[in-house]
């Protein structure tokens, strides 16, 4: 029999301007041999490896690599956050079917939990002042999104609606969240940093695209766009709805997650690619 063996590698583009344009895709080297949902820090690169049931969170720094934060009874769900001042991260950690919003420094020191004993759901999103982080929360099966203040303050329910994966806008008036699958597609809808609702145009994205961030200090999103199987870079103005392909990616080149620099010059992304291993069974003799 054959096992679905998905292996994830980092790759490297840069941004020329917001055309129409064929960008080279450059491999990331990497120890490991399963990278994914990587994050760009100031001069380093943040990433999730998986190695068997572990997965843990690694940094890359002039061709240096060193490990964040594991556990051998624990993992990494969803993809990291980093603050705004490059110095802390937060992420979603596993065990035994419990989750917990973790914080770490950038070198894996001072770890501590926020919203002990609540579910988490999803990526987590540092508020501009990084202050807050903003995480889902399940609570009878329907994630909504809380903010978690850094001084210890409780919790505060900020979207009540289904509400996954937050990106705030760069200037901290709202943030984009992504509503419940309906088929195969999900709407994209925003919210004031007091809560209330944030009029953008209707903007529907395929299923394993939930990742969007923010172009260049603006309101334009960088989006993935496309079928289930494939997907290209797009940018999407929120205010008018005006949409440009970025990318056109090969038909048998799948992204997973990304990350774009600050100023918009690069995007770092993991490549899919669905592999199987062959499995022996040999069945008891009768």
């Amino acid at each position: 029999m054959t096992v679905a063996a998905p292996r994830s590698t980092l790759w490297r583009m840069q941004v020329a301007g917001d055309a129409i344009a064929e960008q080279p895709v450059v491999r990331v080297p990497m120890d490991s041999a399963h990278a994914a949902m990587p994050r760009i820090g100031p001069h380093y690169l943040l990433y999730v490896t998986t190695e068997g049931d572990s997965a843990g969170l690694w940094k890359s720094s002039q061709g240096v690599t060193t490990s964040i934060w594991s556990s051998m009874r624990a993992r990494v769900v969803g993809a990291p956050a980093i603050a705004p001042d490059g110095l802390r991260i937060a992420f979603v950690s596993e065990s035994e079917g419990h989750t917990q919003l973790r914080l770490v420094r950038d070198d894996g020191t001072e770890g501590r939990v926020l919203g002990g004993g609540l579910e988490m759901r999803g990526t987590p999103a540092w508020a501009p002042d990084g202050r807050s982080v903003v995480c889902a929360v399940s609570q009878e099966g329907t994630p909504r999104l809380y903010s978690f203040p850094l001084n210890g303050g409780p919790p505060a329910l900020l979207v009540s609606e289904y509400s996954l994966d937050p990106s705030w806008s760069p200037d901290g008036r709202f943030l984009v969240y992504s509503g419940p699958d309906v088929g195969t597609t999900f709407p994209l809808r925003a919210a004031a940093a007091d809560g209330r609702a944030w009029p953008i145009r209707s903007l529907v994205l395929t299923r394993g695209a939930r990742r969007v961030a923010f172009f260049r200090g603006s309101h334009t999103l960088l989006v993935l766009r496309g079928t289930i199987e494939h997907k290209d870079f797009w940018l999407v103005d929120l205010a008018s709805g005006a949409e440009r392909q970025l990318t056109h990616l090969a038909g048998d080149f799948s992204v997973g997650d990304f990350d774009i620099s600050a100023d918009g010059s690069e995007v770092v992304l993991d490549r899919v690619q669905a592999n199987s291993d062959l499995v022996l069974i040999d069945r008891a003799r009768r």
